[in-house]
């Protein structure tokens, strides 16, 4: 991975990349047993809570990740200086929008919806499948390479197309209206398509990664390929909903 690929090259493996990255998520989440009793309305609403208490909590701590990363990775930045402005977007969006603090507004709204409140969100210890999750993530921005973040990134087209999934679920089945599950819509939309001029976060991710192949940056540690880094977090994923089943009864 540390020998240069031409364009054509870099963005046929970021697409065969992106495919085993697809076929893993609905292996693991697409099609496991918490999101079946999801789309059929039949997940339990003290489930429901459960998971959405723990992933409200979840994205607080990713939101400053990626935000963190931006600084560890700031040299791959300095020489892709055509990147920075989409990078600065992207951390705008999840940090202002729509206003300051972020993101975590559209979470409590949902949250709301749910009947949770913000001390459950800010405050509550999470599940340790959760943790492990964002640890994960902590542990490849600190200690990872450039390459291994953006493998591990991966899944943030998926995430797009699972809170789409989401939503669907939440107004059809749990009384939940568009406007309080707007949590969802927002990283639908966020996530998979250009919005008021920003570039769709997992394009972003793509183009980052398939950039590290053509400058030869894709390096990686011992058992850490870039397979490895963009599958983990799905299992993770995986397991964080299994858990909510098990600890709900």
């Amino acid at each position: 991975m540390e020998k240069a690929m031409n364009s054509a090259e870099a963005k046929a493996y970021v697409d065969d990349f992106y495919k085993k990255v697809a076929g893993r998520w609905k292996e693991k989440v697409t099609d496991s047993p918490f999101m079946e009793k999801l789309r059929t309305g039949t997940l339990a609403k003290e489930a429901l809570r459960l998971f959405f208490k723990n992933w409200g909590s979840y994205t607080i701590e990713i939101n400053t990740l990626e935000a963190a990363s931006y600084h560890k990775h700031i040299a791959f930045f300095r020489k892709h200086r055509d990147l920075m402005g989409p990078m600065a977007q992207k951390l705008a969006d999840e940090l202002i929008h729509p206003q300051p603090p972020g993101h975590i507004h559209v979470v409590l709204e949902t949250a709301k919806a749910l009947g949770i409140s913000e001390d459950e969100v800010f405050l509550s210890p999470m599940l340790a499948g959760f943790r492990a999750k964002i640890d994960f993530f902590r542990a490849v921005v600190w200690e990872g390479t450039v390459a291994e973040f953006y493998a591990a990134g991966a899944t943030e087209e998926q995430f797009g197309y699972w809170s789409a999934e989401f939503f669907q679920a939440l107004t059809t089945h749990y009384g939940v209206t568009v406007e309080e599950a707007i949590y969802f819509s927002t990283h639908e939309e966020a996530d998979l398509k250009e919005h008021e001029g920003v570039m769709g976060h997992g394009s972003f991710r793509r183009l980052v990664l398939q950039r590290l192949l053509e400058d030869g940056m894709a390096q990686v540690r011992p058992g850490y390929s870039l397979e490895y880094c963009a599958l983990t977090p799905i299992d993770l994923h995986g397991v964080i909903l299994q858990a909510v089943l098990n600890a709900s009864g």
